[in-house]
């Protein structure tokens, strides 16, 4: 299991890599900053299952969670250490 440093970065690079969306900020507020948005959320769930073989519901998700890399990093962690 990555530790929240090495599950940021790795968010990180999903966004630069494979959404074509530098993030910068870990803390930053990915909707405020108009880096991520609906159909880069969907696209950004698609990752996560992909990259770290979890499912997220859209109905029991709660934009909070995804609002900045360093909160997608805890969702990571809290559902894979499920």
């Amino acid at each position: 299991m990555q530790n929240q440093t090495d599950q940021v970065a790795a968010i990180e690079a999903l966004f630069t890599e494979r959404l074509f969306r530098p993030v910068g900020d870990p803390d930053r507020d990915l909707f405020e900053s108009g880096t991520l948005d609906s159909v880069g959320l969907i696209d950004l769930l698609l990752l996560l299952e992909q990259e770290f073989g979890l499912h997220i519901s859209l109905v029991s998700l709660d934009l909070d969670q995804v609002r900045t890399v360093r909160k997608i990093a805890g969702l990571v962690q809290a559902s894979t250490a499920r």
